[in-house]
């Protein structure tokens, strides 16, 4: 996001699109973590396609953005690959009613 407020300002190397996209997960990040966070079904599937899909823009901003891009592009690519692992597991995908529910103890 610092890299994308940058390229708004004048100030980025970046392409003015690539900082859109940036901006726009962003947004998509804030409402998948109100979905986490109240275990809305359709969090569950959203995380999973916004995180598989972020590795790529973490690939451009690697390549277009720069150091604060090649930093937040790292951060993004090992979210992506982490958080839909995660999401996967039995406990996780109980939790957001995607699989049988555990016992509890």
């Amino acid at each position: 996001m610092f890299g994308a407020a940058s390229v708004f300002s004048g100030n980025g190397t970046s392409p003015t699109w690539l900082a859109i996209v940036v901006v726009i997960f962003g947004i998509l990040g804030l409402a998948l973590g109100v979905g986490f966070y109240t275990g809305r079904r359709w969090a569950w599937m959203g995380g999973i396609v916004i995180y598989i899909i972020s590795i790529l823009l973490g690939i451009l901003e690697i390549v277009y953005g720069g150091t604060v891009g090649g930093v937040g592009g790292v951060i993004r690519i090992v979210a992506g690959i982490v958080i839909p692992l995660y999401l996967t597991r039995a406990g996780p995908k109980s939790f957001f009613g995607k699989g049988p529910v555990s016992p509890s103890q």
